[in-house]
């Protein structure tokens, strides 16, 4: 698949003239989330202009958060499917929101569709994607050189977007779905901060108060460790723990061991004080708020 390659913000600037003279370009991203290293990072851009394929590399050396912002800024409308984890993570690392998007997901859920764009493609346009996907969604997309097989993977993701809307927004109109489609595209295209992390975890919504605040506490002591040595941080300790020991509140370190005694051992001698400092931690800020309560 023959395209463009895009590593410096001269480059970026350079296209994006060209892209603002086009009705529409669809764009995707490849990234990295907690999968091989610690954190969320944006690792390829993907473009397609209609008739060529573009790749942006916000990995390059030459390319900084100021080509970047030229590009997410720029007035051309920018086809996506399902944009909303994208635009968090552009607007997380960076502080920058993308200008003009148009999500083709939320086109098809308001025609009642809920399945991913490869289901999608097969349903609407009859194109069947036998790339493997599993394979390179789980790719690490940091490394460079990136391989042949995964830029054609990641180019098939914005390689049929203009035909689907070209196929599914008549049938909107058709049904009258034009204002319904209007609030879900505003909501699903306002990039907001991501909440913080211990939020997400399994069962937060289930804790009561003081068992949020030990959580809280038990997910940052183990986000340090990850941070440190560069790894995801279900490496350090499996994510069901922190709900189970906010729960469990161990009454000694001892105990506390016994509890994560199968959790990695290359981090099990830094987890269990870091966790055991967290607790007590915890312990002494609900006292405190006792106090001034």
């Amino acid at each position: 698949m023959t395209y463009t390659y895009i590593d410096t913000d001269e480059k970026i600037i350079e296209a994006v003239p060209h892209f603002e003279e086009k009705e529409r370009i669809a764009v995707d991203f490849e990234g990295e989330f907690n999968l091989h290293v610690y954190g969320e990072h944006l690792c390829l851009i993907q473009v397609f202009d209609g008739e060529s394929f573009f790749i942006i590399d916000p990995r390059a050396a030459g390319v900084t958060p100021k080509g970047l912002e030229v590009f997410f800024s720029s007035s051309v409308r920018k086809l996506w499917f399902d944009c909303q984890s994208d635009a968090s993570l552009v607007y997380k690392a960076y502080g920058l929101r993308i200008n003009n998007i148009f999500d083709i997901r939320v086109v098809a859920e308001a025609l009642g569709f809920h399945g991913n764009l490869k289901s999608l493609e097969e349903t609407y346009l009859g194109i069947r994607n036998d790339l493997n996907k599993k394979k390179n969604q789980q790719a690490n997309w940091l490394k460079r050189p990136i391989p042949e097989e995964q830029i054609e993977y990641a180019l098939e993701d914005v390689a049929h977007l203009p035909e689907l809307e070209d196929v599914l927004s008549p049938i909107a109109e058709e049904k009258n779905l034009e204002k319904q489609i209007a609030a879900a595209m505003k909501k699903a295209t306002d990039a907001k901060k991501p909440l913080p992390g211990w939020t997400r975890i399994g069962g937060w919504k289930r804790l009561s108060k003081e068992e949020k605040v030990y959580a809280r506490q038990i997910f940052i002591a183990r986000d340090r460790i990850a941070r440190r040595f560069n790894v995801p941080a279900s490496r350090v300790m499996d994510k069901h723990q922190i709900s189970a020991l906010a729960k469990a509140r161990p009454s000694s370190e001892a105990k506390l061991a016994s509890i994560l005694q199968n959790e990695s051992e290359r981090f099990r001698s830094i987890l269990i004080p870091a966790v055991w400092n967290a607790i007590l931690s915890s312990a002494e800020e609900l006292r405190s708020e006792r106090q001034k309560g």
